[in-house]
């Protein structure tokens, strides 16, 4: 279908200039037709409206043909202007992705194993510690350490519990002049009710004031408070007898339990460790390799699915600037054309019809020289303008067939598949694998679809048996993991001869458990160490008292008067100097007791339980070493290696995982792809194609413009002249003279193109008076004069010629 538009384009352009000459040669533009103007001036009339109507529509469609050629050009011009500046930034962008994506490998395989590495190895270096404490935990010899903590802690808590032991003295002596102050308030308020004021409200005072309990507040009676002085002598002996030596000599024994398993993991841990550097060379060949590889992957596909862009760079330098010069001169041709072809349809439609006697500028004589010179102006350019129309559709079809179709219809496209790229990945191959299988090519379109899928490098190469990132699986870094872990011993010492406390030990622990101090507590404080001294506020029953005072009237009750008001004052007096001293030493001593608690309790137990447990604790740990110890370590470090082999398990899935996740998408890819292709499909190709759609639209509407040109510019140049009559008659309107029969009078003698004369026949069936201008010598007869030797006056007066003449105009 191509070729047969090219070879018609072809013919056209070279059979047009040979129309060209021979419509000049044999005088083609004069050879017009004239027949009898006034007889067939309503057909002429009807097929110049239909010429003009078919002109204006191919006017319209040069129009359009010539705004679609300067938007096209315009935008051709702006596309290779950006075309270098777009390739740069594809390639800037292709760079820094394909060091982002070896970047990313790089880390993953080098890095994450080096932080690994190093994890793995400190947990190896301090592997016999985590091991013992681990021992510690299980066998609860912490005990030891607890036990040791609550015996040092001891001189601290002395110092603490003698503060307590004065602080108590300090709250029996107030607490004991509060209540006794109270009492007498009571017994005082009592007598005034029942001698003073026998007044109902002095008895409902009374019994609403509760002050019948004021004296009765657990708070105030210390009976119940522990002797502090016996727990101070306790914790002296305690203190004075060294007990925390008995702890400290325990875990010195359990210490050497510790020594034993670094000094059997001495033999274990450096294999674990020279495998583990070992792991750091395979990995590292391994993200060699797959660098390597994805770079060359990635690098071939920039290359190849950028290729056909480069041409664009070669497209602008040579024919840049040529090319808008040719492109200018062939819109203006055009433009020169359209504007001529207007000029001569304004002219056609609104100036006056030839008469033979002085034409106007403006008239159809003038359309039909405009359309004349726009015939030949077309004959001129038609070639040149369908030559261009076609170099830009040849270069239009190429540059899109090789830019723009293989990304927008790939399956279809010929020249594509014929063209398409493949990728050579076994030059990127380490040397160590060159005698492996050869690696199927990689095409570019499998590339691309792979973009459009929105996959990872590592999945086309996976795709492509390039390479498989989830082979890392089959990677064995710790040359123990293929064998039985069960079968390997990492502790071959014996404990059963393990001793933390000796009996005399024991024994001495049982001494300090039953001392004066066994059954401390600060529980046994809390219950008398509370601030509600009184049942109701002492501040609150003075004002009570005032009040009641106030109330009561002079002189009959002043007695009762006197007497509540004093004890108003005796109150607010008790509570200013004692409560607020009372509730200091109660907060005082609730903090000390709480901290000798976190100081000697284990637990929160009393001092004799928190001895016994953990006595109890240290001989069953003891136990457990002595029986269980042994293989305890062992599967420790059974535990050891295997979670080490899984750190390294997580390692490599985690690799695999970002690899086929999040390393090397073609989405990026694609995008410059798209950038820097369809881009420029959009700015330059797409533009070649419409501009060349432009220009050929116009160089195929000049064939039907040249036509209707003929053929308009023959009804344009008809002469239509001024009919008279010598008499009365008039001029007949609408016919022939010689066919009505009116007076004759000669037509001149009008010498059409190449010699023909115009002659006027008479309708069908019309009666004839002879030779109707056929013989000068008949119309002298007649009586008639030739118009080309007579002139005809008019009179002023023979309005009707002149409206007839006018009409026929």
């Amino acid at each position: 279908m191509v070729l047969i538009w090219v070879v018609i384009l072809v013919v056209l352009i070279i059979v047009i200039p040979f129309i060209a000459v021979c419509y000049c040669c044999f005088c083609c533009c004069r050879r017009c037709r004239q027949g009898c103007p006034p007889c067939t001036s309503k057909q002429d009339a009807q097929r110049r409206f239909c010429c003009g109507i078919c002109l204006l529509i191919l006017i319209i469609g040069l129009i359009f043909g010539i705004i679609i050629a300067f938007v096209t050009n315009k935008m051709i011009d702006s596309g290779f202007a950006e075309t270098s500046e777009t390739m740069k930034r594809g390639s800037e962008d292709t760079c820094t992705y394909l060091k982002d994506v070896a970047d990313h490998v790089h880390h993953l395989m080098m890095y994450n194993y080096e932080e690994m590495e190093t994890h793995v190895l400190d947990q190896l270096t301090h592997a016999h510690r985590h091991i013992f404490l681990d021992l510690s935990d299980t066998s609860e010899s912490n005990s030891l350490a607890e036990m040791e903590r609550v015996l040092e802690d001891m001189p601290e808590a002395l110092e603490l519990m003698r503060q307590v032991e004065k602080m108590e003295k300090d709250l029996r002596f107030y607490g004991s002049q509060l209540r006794d102050g109270v009492r007498g308030i009571k017994r005082d308020v009592n007598f005034a009710v029942a001698n003073l004021c026998q007044l109902q409200m002095c008895q409902k005072f009374l019994i609403s004031s509760n002050i019948e309990h004021i004296d009765s507040s657990q708070c105030l009676h210390f009976d119940n408070l522990p002797n502090t002085k016996e727990f101070v002598e306790g914790m002296e002996n305690i203190v004075a007898s060294e007990y925390y030596a008995i702890p400290q000599r325990g875990l010195s024994r359990l210490k050497k339990v510790s020594d034993k398993v670094k000094t059997q993991l001495s033999f274990v841990v450096p294999p674990m460790m020279r495998d583990l550097t070992k792991g750091r060379t395979i990995f590292r060949e391994h993200a060699t390799n797959v660098r390597n590889i994805v770079e060359g992957v990635l690098s071939d596909i920039h290359i190849k699915t950028l290729h056909s862009t480069k041409s664009f760079e070669d497209v602008y330098e040579r024919f840049g600037h040529d090319r808008n010069v040719v492109s200018l001169i062939v819109c203006l041709l055009i433009l020169l054309v359209l504007f001529i072809l207007i000029f001569a349809l304004l002219c056609g439609c609104f100036g006056r019809r030839r008469t033979g006697y002085g034409d106007e500028c403006c008239s159809k004589s003038t359309g039909a020289t405009c359309l004349l010179l726009a015939i030949l102006l077309i004959f001129c350019v038609f070639s040149f303008i369908a030559l261009v129309g076609l170099f830009y559709f040849m270069l239009g079809m190429v540059t899109y067939q090789g830019a723009c179709a293989p990304l927008r219809d790939q399956e279809n496209n010929t020249l594509f598949r014929q063209l398409d790229a493949s990728i050579d990945l076994n030059h990127y191959l380490p040397p160590s694998e060159s005698n492996k299988e050869v690696v199927q090519p990689l095409k570019m379109s499998s590339a691309i679809k792979a973009c459009h899928a929105n996959q990872t490098i590592f999945d086309m190469m996976r795709q492509h048996n390039i390479y498989d990132i989830n082979d890392l699986t089959r990677i064995k870094v710790m040359s123990h993991s293929q064998e039985n872990t069960d079968s390997i011993k990492v502790f071959d010492e014996d404990l059963s001869t393990v001793v933390l406390l000796t009996k005399e030990e024991r024994d001495e622990l049982k001494t300090a458990g039953e001392s004066k101090l066994a059954k401390y507590h600060s529980s046994l404080y809390m219950p008398s160490l509370c601030t509600q001294f009184t049942p109701m506020n002492l501040n609150a029953l003075s004002e009570q008292l005032y009040k009641l005072s106030n109330d009561l009237e002079y002189p009959a009750y002043g007695w009762a008067k006197v007497s509540f008001w004093n004890e108003g004052l005796n109150t607010k007096a008790f509570y200013r100097n004692f409560v607020p001293k009372l509730t200091s030493l109660v907060e005082k001593m609730k903090a000390n007791l709480k901290k000798i608690d976190e100081l000697i309790s284990y637990e929160n137990h009393d001092f004799t339980n928190t001895i016994k447990i953990l006595t109890a604790t240290a001989i069953n740990s003891e136990q457990f070493i002595q029986t269980r110890g042994k293989d305890y370590i062992n599967a420790l470090g059974g535990n050891l290696t295997s979670s080490i082999d899984q750190m390294i398990d997580d390692y490599i899935d985690m690799i695999i995982k970002e690899a086929n996740e999040s390393v090397g998408h073609c989405a990026p890819l694609s995008y410059i792809y798209y950038r820097g292709v369809d881009l420029i499909c959009h700015r330059i190709v797409d533009p070649i194609n419409g501009f060349w759609v432009g220009i050929l639209l116009c160089a195929l509407l000049f064939l039907p413009i040249l036509f209707v040109a003929h053929r308009l510019m023959c009804l344009y140049k008809k002469i239509y002249p001024y009919l008279a009559t010598v008499g009365a008659a008039g001029v007949v309107e609408g016919g022939c003279p010689i066919c009505t029969g009116a007076p004759y009078v000669p037509p001149p003698i009008v010498t059409c193109s190449g010699g023909q004369q115009a002659y006027c026949g008479c309708p069908s069936g019309a009666p004839t008076r002879g030779g109707g201008g056929e013989d000068p010598i008949q119309a002298d007869e007649a009586g008639a004069v030739s118009w080309d030797e007579i002139e005809v006056t008019l009179k002023e007066s023979d309005r009707d010629i002149c409206a007839s003449k006018s009409k026929t105009d």
